[in-house]
């Protein structure tokens, strides 16, 4: 009997110092962060996109859905919304080489290649978390459109980037976004 315990114990220890090993960099205790690195507003054509880095984010699909969602609703305003054609948004993972002080034609610090050390964001597809687009000017039947792409398998596949796209069709931007408050318990 004591040796069966001994060994289950010392299996046990092996299984936490493998999952310790190989577990993620996301803390659940801390708060997921947000990073500005592109603001690209064309305020004559009405419509542009910004670009975050997100530093602490969850690697369930689902989680990082719920976050981006709910740090959307609390930072677009509809009448900012309103006064935009199209709006759409990129969320990428924060790593070693994609970080809160990218900028695109830089250098990387420290060197991403010897080759071509220039940040760009074609080296970080696999980084995209999810991106999100709104189409606010209505097409002759009334209808606007809110879609957003959840990258599954983003580390793996860049092809299945494509494979969790969500369109929803809606008549009226602030019915869209009071039931997405209420979904993510906002108060108005």
């Amino acid at each position: 009997m004591k040796k069966n315990v001994i060994w289950l114990l010392g299996i046990v220890s092996i299984g936490a110092v493998i999952w310790w090993l190989f577990s993620d960099d996301y803390d659940s205790g801390k708060p997921t962060e947000f990073y500005m690195i592109v603001d690209n507003m064309d305020r004559i054509k009405k419509s542009g996109h910004e670009i975050f880095v997100v530093h602490n984010a969850p690697y369930d699909t689902l989680e990082i859905k719920k976050v981006i969602e709910k740090f959307n609703l609390e930072t677009l305003p509809v009448d900012s919304l309103k006064k935009y054609r199209g709006y759409g948004r990129i969320f990428y993972r924060e790593t070693k080489y994609m970080t809160r002080h990218f900028k695109e034609g830089d250098p990387y610090d420290p060197e991403y290649s010897s080759w071509d050390n220039t940040q760009d964001f074609r080296n970080h597809f696999k980084d995209i978390l999810m991106t999100t687009s709104y189409s606010i000017n209505p097409t002759g039947n009334g209808k606007c459109y809110y879609y957003y792409w959840l990258y599954w398998n983003y580390w793996n596949n860049i092809d299945a980037k494509y494979d969790n796209k969500v369109k929803i069709v809606f008549y009226n931007l602030d019915s869209l976004y009071r039931a997405k408050k209420k979904e993510y318990g906002i108060e108005e």
